[in-house]
């Protein structure tokens, strides 16, 4: 964060005014996806807005494809002053902020548009916002990172096609024993090593949203896509509480309102991008396949016992489960 002040003085013959500062605040906001995806989208768009709330008082500087690190180090950076702005998937914010491990459960909200009415609820964001300045951090957004599916080498026409496949998962543990509970042997990986992974054999699939995996070419390496929207994958943006509280009064306004904007036009976004991505993927000769998402469903729910433990755990989803 940089502050800059700037002194405006007047002279008057010999006389001179007493200057009057205008304290300007620069952001820099990281995270791990390209400058065109629905990440770098939303961030730009949250930039926008918070310069014409602040009268310019205010900008972000958004630095795409982990320029300033994976997201564990940029959720880290936050802490020690090297990131102001965080976009994280929940996944990765968890193991900072275990409460928040409820929006990590596969299956948790019908659709799309349930998550992003559930993430509009004025009680629902003011649970994350509690649970997450208990841990030293502050909510500006919530972000989506879409509908999640499975990619593989070979085709996945059933659950038990996923047996025994070594799946990339994002290093969470709710993830890890809801794709054993899948049959399949999961994988923690950086998503910055995935591509990689996926060539040379390390693992022999992913999960991934329409989007993510079409900008990333995944399919080069990993061509079959079988839809299951086993997850709606939520991404808070955040920041450090303590450089929150050390902006000024008018900028932390405007921040919240622009995150807050920012929050919805980027689901809305993410949503657009990853519905228009399947005639893309078939396109370039991905294979599009629809298992049953009955026998998912089924071996995932006792996922949900293991992880709703704690009282703001099980107001959350009890908040969550309600929105219609």
């Amino acid at each position: 964060m940089k502050l800059t002040n700037l002194a405006l003085c007047l002279a008057m013959g010999t006389a001179l005014v007493t200057p009057a500062f205008a304290q300007e605040v620069t952001l820099k906001a990281s995270h791990n996806a390209n400058a065109d995806e629905p990440y770098g989208v939303g961030l730009r768009h949250m930039a926008e807005v918070l310069e014409e709330k602040s009268g310019g008082k205010a900008t972000i500087s958004v630095f795409d494809n982990a320029q300033l690190g994976d997201e564990m180090e940029s959720i880290q950076g936050t802490q020690m002053g090297t990131v102001d702005i965080a976009v994280t998937a929940n996944e990765t914010l968890a193991n900072f902020v275990p409460d928040l491990t409820v929006f990590s459960l596969p299956f948790l909200f019908k659709d799309a548009e349930q998550m992003d009415r559930a993430l509009s609820d004025a009680a629902v964001l003011d649970e994350m916002q509690t649970a997450l300045e208990a841990q030293g951090f502050h909510l500006l957004a919530v972000f989506s990172a879409g509908t999640r599916h499975i990619m593989t080498k070979k085709p996945i026409a059933s659950i038990e096609d996923i047996s025994g496949l070594k799946i990339r998962t994002m290093q969470n543990p709710a993830h890890v024993d809801t794709f054993k509970a899948f049959g399949a042997n999961p994988t923690p990986l950086a998503y910055t090593e995935l591509y990689g992974a996926l060539e040379t054999g390390v693992v022999d699939g992913a999960e991934a949203a329409n989007t993510n995996f079409y900008a990333q070419k995944f399919y080069e390496v990993a061509p079959e896509w079988a839809v299951i929207g086993w997850l709606e994958l939520v991404a808070p943006v955040i920041m450090g509480k303590a450089a929150y509280d050390a902006l000024p009064e008018d900028v932390k306004t405007a921040l919240d309102e622009a995150g807050m904007d920012a929050g919805k036009f980027q689901r809305k976004t993410y949503l657009d991008s990853d519905n228009a991505r399947f005639a893309d993927l078939e396109a370039v000769g991905v294979t599009i396949t629809r298992p049953d998402d009955a026998p998912f469903r089924a071996a995932a729910a006792p996922i949900y016992d293991q992880y709703v433990i704690t009282d703001t755990q099980k107001k959350i989803f009890g908040m969550l489960k309600s929105v219609e």
